[in-house]
């Protein structure tokens, strides 16, 4: 297991970044919660593909590497990232620093930031949750709503979609994105 015979290479607060098989590996909270490994972004690529142009939000930091992918799609502008936890943050600078004019980081709630919000996207990306059940949908049927009045014509919005999800859940996660018609889904 990687919080056994991984090393950490990053700690703040209740998020530390272990190296394990040459993968870092995000774990939040008590309980060794992975929120992440390094080498989803086989997984992200493939869902975001090449959807970001312009203006880009993204809701949720994690390791910085669906960021770092968006920010190298030819047609992106900018890219504001939201992560609501500075302890993420924080280990996200240490093990994988996006040092990139075009990027943003803000610590803040992402629903709160697109309620508040002025400017408007052309690619809205939430990647804040560590799995996809009921509360999870819920949270991104509302989102996806709130999300659509930023949107800006023609955009795009996707959402990281865990292939493990339960066939349930995976159905109820299409449909919230289904029912929109400018969004397009991982």
């Amino acid at each position: 297991m990687y919080f056994e015979e991984g090393e950490v290479i990053a700690e703040s607060g209740n998020v530390k970044v272990y190296l394990y098989n040459d993968l870092m590996h995000l774990e939040i909270g008590p309980g060794h919660n992975l929120w992440m490994i390094e080498d989803e972004i086989k997984e992200l690529s493939k869902q975001i593909g090449n959807s970001p142009t312009g203006n880009c939000l993204e809701i949720g930091l994690g390791l910085g590497v669906a960021s770092k992918y968006i920010l190298s799609r030819p047609d992106v502008i900018h890219l504001t990232t939201i992560e609501i936890n500075p302890d993420v943050i924080s280990v996200q600078k240490v093990v994988n620093k996006i040092d990139n004019v075009h990027h943003t980081i803000i610590c803040a709630d992402g629903l709160d930031f697109m309620l508040q919000v002025d400017e408007t996207y052309d690619f809205i990306f939430f990647d804040h949750y560590a799995l996809i059940d009921e509360d999870t949908l819920d949270m991104l049927d509302v989102y996806n709503l709130v999300a659509n009045d930023i949107l800006n014509q023609n955009g795009i919005i996707k959402a990281w979609f865990d292939p493990y999800t339960v066939e349930e859940d995976a159905e109820a996660f299409f449909d919230i994105f289904r029912n929109m018609k400018r969004n397009e889904i991982g």
